[in-house]
């Protein structure tokens, strides 16, 4: 099968490579073309890519990369507020070129804030309820999407990424006044997410959203002043706060159910 991944990044990267060791043709993107060639040493035929895709002769290049059967779409929006609405049409001109050059099928890497003014639990047939402007966006891009891919389109809503070389605590280690310390905690480990995704891209059967967390939920204070404590960083100070927090907690059982996949990392605890 021939796979696009947009975006090589932290996930994009790993994605890309064991879909390649699973027995796929893979093509991944990166923004610099010195990076993306260095992908073909991964097996990955790398493609340098600038969005928007506004130019035809920006095409020539990645038709048959934009012809897969299968591109993922895992393209980071700006830092800033005002890249929103960049980030936006970014997203919309690669789906539309790639609808026009044939692809079979989009998934689009999506993120749970879009739930973040919901509480309580949060399933995958929950209506989304987005607060902030990255959330609206995320909101905007998969309804734009839905109306061009109907069917074809998988959303994977990801819950707060960790990793050997990426952990929220070293954002958070000795900081003081932080607040939501009873909330739940939502996290994925980047190798579940990567297994996960590599299974959706095998299923033939449509799905339509997807939810990936782990069924792990520590309050952040418990979780982060652990994590603190076993990375010997300095601990984080949260405010006092109700305790009857019913801030989101997402849900993945549906999802991990259609998938066949167990979690390899549910204990968080454990995962650094």
């Amino acid at each position: 099968m021939n796979v696009a991944i947009c975006g090589c990044g932290w996930l994009g990267l790993p994605l890309a490579k064991a879909l390649y060791k699973e027995g796929h043709n893979v093509y991944g993107t990166k923004r610099n073309a010195r990076e993306a060639n260095a992908l073909n040493a991964c097996g990955i035929h790398g493609m340098p890519m600038e969005l928007p895709l506004t130019e035809v002769d920006q095409l020539s290049p990645l038709a048959a990369m934009l012809a897969s059967d299968v591109m993922v779409i895992n393209i980071a929006a700006g830092r800033n507020s005002i890249d929103k609405e960049q980030h936006y049409q970014n997203v919309l001109s690669l789906s539309n070129a790639a609808h026009q050059s044939g692809c079979q099928r989009i998934i689009f890497i999506s993120t749970t804030s879009v739930y973040d003014g919901r509480k309580g639990r949060v399933t995958e047939d929950d209506d989304v309820m987005p607060l902030t402007d990255s959330a609206l966006t995320h909101v905007r891009i998969e309804n734009s999407l839905r109306a061009q891919w109907g069917d074809q389109l998988t959303i994977v809503r990801l819950s707060g990424l960790i990793g050997e070389d990426r952990h929220p605590v070293k954002f958070l280690a000795g900081r003081n006044d932080l607040k939501g310390g009873c909330h739940p905690v939502n996290l994925i480990h980047l190798e579940d997410c990567v297994a996960a995704i590599v299974r959706l891209i095998g299923i033939k059967e449509t799905m339509s959203v997807l939810h990936l967390a782990s069924d792990f939920h520590p309050t952040r204070r418990e979780y982060y002043t652990q994590m603190a404590e076993q990375l010997s960083l300095p601990l984080p100070e949260f405010l006092p706060d109700d305790e009857s927090s019913t801030a989101k907690v997402i849900d993945a059982a549906k999802t991990l159910m259609n998938l066949g996949y167990a979690l390899k990392h549910r204990d968080l605890m454990l995962s650094k």
